[in-house]
């Protein structure tokens, strides 16, 4: 399933280190099974919720959402693969069981009730009166910029489990030049490789880039040089 992608985020064109990531660089989310598609609008009732979804079935509940005319987001990247004694490319989820949703909190609990696929991803850091744990909700921007970072497909993104990269140091960068213009994170090494790491939640769900050379990576609040 094609959920979303971007070929304009292939630009090499600089911006401000200060950028924020441009609403319209979201094309339509679209379902792989019936064709319906949903825009992303930006909405003060609305809310990127985690949803999981049960046996690897994350396109499945991606779809279910889009045809309920909700905004999904399944991050996803090409993977090559033999069939047939013949190498190609085909895409795969980058986060197995994961479907990230923005939607209102009325419709997030009607949803999971509705399908039995799908569940809440709970945010085990925050509790309710009841001390139950909240459905995780990721912020808009750090949303977004996760999206833009993902919608590149690269056969090099990478899952990164906790505890499997190094990061060169604390500040926070944002790449300026490259198919990963505009996406902010911080700099690490993995498998040998300089690469951008970006999070969700406070690590809970981290996602790598392809390498990037040094050049075309600006700390988040320094001048250009």
């Amino acid at each position: 399933m094609n959920t979303l992608s971007n070929d304009s985020l292939h630009g090499e064109e600089a911006i401000s280190p200060r950028a924020e990531v441009a609403l319209d660089i979201l094309p339509e989310a679209k379902s792989s099974q019936t064709g319906v598609s949903v825009r992303y609008v930006e909405s003060p009732d609305k809310e990127w919720f985690v949803f999981r979804a049960s046996y690897c079935r994350e396109v499945k509940a991606a779809d279910y959402l889009i045809d309920a005319n909700v905004y999904a987001y399944v991050p996803q990247k090409y993977d090559m693969v033999e069939r047939d004694g013949r190498h190609k490319l085909v895409l795969k989820s980058l986060i197995s069981n994961i479907v990230f949703a923005y939607t209102d909190p009325a419709s997030a609990k009607e949803l999971v009730a509705l399908n039995s696929i799908l569940s809440f991803y709970y945010n085990h850091f925050e509790t309710t009166s009841e001390g139950r744990n909240t459905p995780l909700k990721i912020a808009s921007q750090e949303m977004l910029n996760f999206i833009r970072a993902t919608s590149t497909k690269s056969i090099h993104l990478k899952n990164v489990l906790p505890g499997k990269c190094r990061y060169l140091d604390n500040k926070e960068v944002v790449v300026v030049k490259g198919k990963y213009t505009g996406v902010k994170g911080r700099v690490a090494r993995i498998a040998g490789q300089q690469c951008i790491v970006v999070s969700l939640a406070n690590g809970e769900f981290r996602i790598s880039t392809d390498y990037i050379p040094t050049p075309f990576i600006r700390v988040i609040g320094e001048a250009k040089q």
